[in-house]
């Protein structure tokens, strides 16, 4: 599994945990950090997140992935701001535990995430561009966290391959969100600062170009040659 089908299950956990805590604030997120150990090939990833610190500005969540044997196959660390609720604001109940069934029998196979997302590569810089639309937005109208992580994961990937000349994953990812990206089209783009004999680590961010170009998250990745 790539860290960019991790990331959303990473997001959805830490979001309804934040909330939780939170409640009645609400809650934005600030900062995410994934390290993945070894990426599971088969079976089921499973995620279960608790809270480090829940503050009255903070709330910081721990998350960690293991493989359907309990192995870790990664760790997360999410943090949100904490916005106190307007008096004026309806108060719904906190986020209870659920079971959601994204599979999609009419799209079988399952589409590329290339495809899935609508990325056009650009062939000569390490970036590319895609369409605001209802595959990467949440219920605010901005790129939904864990869609935002998986579009940097893939852009670290594209940097890395075309470093090393070969096939890539992002192991290491560390962003900011800066602010909502809401129209689109975006620009996602890596920048590398340091080669190592199989790796490369790379700046990464996003930008919304409907918006004069605001960089609306930016961090770091490190990616590694696959063996495979």
């Amino acid at each position: 599994m790539r860290l960019g089908a991790l990331a959303p299950l990473v997001d959805l956990c830490a979001g309804v945990l934040g909330a939780r805590a939170a409640h009645p604030d609400l809650t934005a997120t600030l900062d995410f950090k994934l390290h993945l150990i070894d990426p599971p090939r088969s079976g089921r990833a499973h995620g279960v997140a608790f809270p480090l610190r829940v503050g009255n500005t903070t709330v910081l969540s721990e998350n960690r992935l293991r493989d359907d044997a309990g192995n870790d196959i990664g760790i997360a660390h999410v943090t949100f701001s904490r916005l106190p609720r307007r008096p004026d604001a309806p108060e719904h109940p906190p986020p209870r535990a659920k079971v959601v069934d994204h599979s999609h029998p009419d799209e079988e196979p399952r589409l590329p995430l290339d495809d899935y997302y609508g990325i056009r590569i650009d062939p000569h810089d390490c970036a590319f561009e895609l369409d605001h639309h209802e595959r990467i937005y949440n219920s605010f109208g901005s790129v939904q966290g864990g869609a935002m992580a998986a579009l940097l994961d893939r852009v670290a990937v594209l940097c890395a391959e075309r470093a090393v000349g070969r096939a890539a994953r992002t192991m290491d990812l560390h962003f900011s969100y800066l602010y909502p990206a809401t129209v689109g089209p975006f620009r996602v783009a890596a920048e590398p600062l340091r080669f190592e004999p199989d790796a490369v680590v790379c700046t990464v961010a996003l930008a919304d170009s409907g918006r004069d170009g605001r960089t609306c998250a930016v961090g770091t990745a490190r990616a590694v040659a696959t063996r495979d």
